[in-house]
């Protein structure tokens, strides 16, 4: 039992052990234990372990397992020396682009920038709709007028609608002559409101006057004399409801 093997003989074991571990390659008959007979006392043990460096550890000292034959160790796998792929290169936003300016190189000299405001020329299609827009806006307006006029007012509003409504017609037949398209958007039509008799007779005024000076302007862009003459008729007709609204006024405020 362990208890029964002397101290010396235990120590001098485990030197013997420490010895031949650290002392790899040399002989053992080196070993100071080797050259000693017999058991050696706890003090010349002692004194052998300071002389070598304290080879004797503060704990018992833990042998290797051994591996059955064939065992081996496990080996780390190899590293693969292969560069880790570099990030794509982020790409800048693409910068929308810029409008050319005015004389620049982008700038052609034979069509007007793309912000420039259309030629009167290419504008006269656009111009004929909205001249048959307003007089059939002009028509509603005098119609729903003149169920809320009396006598003989309520007859010249009613006219005043018709003289409108052929207005309409006379400039959707110049525009489809012009285009070969037909452009009557009488479905676009709503309720005009009317706050008041007075104030709707004020603002129809203002209308046709401000009609008269459209029907002017495009008068002087227009070559063809069909179209002239087609002017020349609006704006007097223009005058002449101008003439009669005013009339209507005379005679109600009076």
């Amino acid at each position: 039992m362990e208890e029964m093997i002397p101290c010396s003989v235990k120590d001098q074991e485990t030197f013997r052990r420490v010895w031949q571990r650290v002392m790899a390659g040399r002989d053992e008959a080196q070993c100071p234990i080797e050259t000693m007979q017999g058991d050696l006392s706890c003090q010349r043990l002692e004194e052998l372990i300071r002389q070598h460096g304290g080879l004797m550890p503060d704990a018992p000292v833990q042998e290797e397992t051994p591996q059955p034959e064939g065992w081996q160790s496990p080996q780390e796998p190899p590293q693969d020396d292969t560069p880790a792929p570099e990030p794509p290169a982020q790409e800048s936003p693409a910068q929308p682009d810029s409008l050319p300016e005015p004389n620049g190189p982008g700038c052609s000299g034979d069509l007007p920038p793309l912000w420039e405001q259309p030629s009167p020329a290419g504008d006269r299609t656009a111009r004929l709709r909205h001249q048959v827009m307003e007089a059939l806006e002009g028509w509603q307006f005098y119609r729903h007028l003149a169920r809320r006029a009396r006598g003989s007012d309520a007859r010249v509003l009613n006219n005043l609608a018709g003289e409108l409504h052929r207005q309409a017609r006379k400039l959707s037949a110049a525009y489809f002559l012009l285009t070969g398209l037909r452009y009557w958007p009488s479905e676009l039509l709503t309720t005009p409101a009317i706050a008041s008799y007075w104030g709707a007779l004020r603002l129809r005024h203002q209308a046709e006057q401000r009609q008269e000076t459209a029907f002017r302007i495009a008068a002087d862009d227009w070559d063809d004399p069909a179209l002239l003459e087609l002017h020349t008729e609006l704006i007097d007709g223009c005058q002449r409801r101008c003439r009669q609204l005013r009339t209507l006024l005379e005679q109600d405020l009076a």
